[in-house]
């Protein structure tokens, strides 16, 4: 069970920042702390401690402080001050950088990549359970998604938290979905419909 946690524990990495960075006007180096921003701050947080953007990367400190001012300056994150109290906190936003990247897709890219960000889903829910997913269990992610707005690096990080647990039940799941804290959600966009690959239907149909 162990050897099937570490093959399929992943770091949550955006694909269209990952494939098209350089476009984005991102070197490696940027795109590795911003990565970094983006796995601790899907809301707006205190900024970082430094020491946790260092840690695994051959960057300084001082590297570091020039990239996050490159990422401000490309507008790929916000700083600002708020009063709690007496006292001022400085946050950072990585909601910049969603913005950019969905600027940057086409409509037609953008159900493409939802698309394909869905059967990924599944594929790492099966591969990880080593075992292929029932109609119940299909019909109950089908309802995540569309009824109750979870995306899909939510439902990943709360089938990684089961798993870990030893629990494979999408019913154990649900319930550390419902207690997880998150903002407020969007209104949902229209997204392709999802087909049930395990009746043999295809995604692009």
């Amino acid at each position: 069970m162990i050897d099937k946690y570490i093959r399929n524990i992943t770091v949550p990495v955006n694909k269209i920042l990952f494939d098209h960075y350089s476009e984005l006007d991102l070197d490696e180096s940027e795109l590795i702390i911003l990565i970094k921003l983006m796995q601790h701050h899907n809301d707006t947080q205190p900024l970082p401690d430094i020491t946790k953007l260092i840690k695994g990367t051959t960057l300084t400190t001082k590297s570091i402080n020039m990239i996050i001012q490159q990422l401000l300056t490309k507008e790929f994150i916000k700083i600002y001050n708020e009063t709690d109290g007496q006292q001022h906190v400085e946050l950072l936003s990585v909601e910049p950088t969603y913005k950019k990247l969905e600027a940057f897709l086409s409509p037609e890219q953008q159900q493409a990549a939802d698309a394909s960000q869905i059967q990924e889903l599944f594929s790492f829910i099966e591969n990880l359970y080593g075992r292929a997913l029932s109609p119940n269990e299909f019909q109950r992610m089908n309802s995540w998604l569309d009824d109750s707005g979870y995306s899909v690096d939510m439902i990943k990080e709360s089938v990684n938290l089961a798993y870990k647990n030893q629990i494979t039940s999408l019913q154990y799941v649900e319930r550390i979905l419902n207690n997880l804290n998150h903002t407020p959600l969007e209104p949902k966009k229209e997204r392709p419909p999802i087909r049930n690959w395990l009746k043999g239907e295809s995604l692009d149909d």
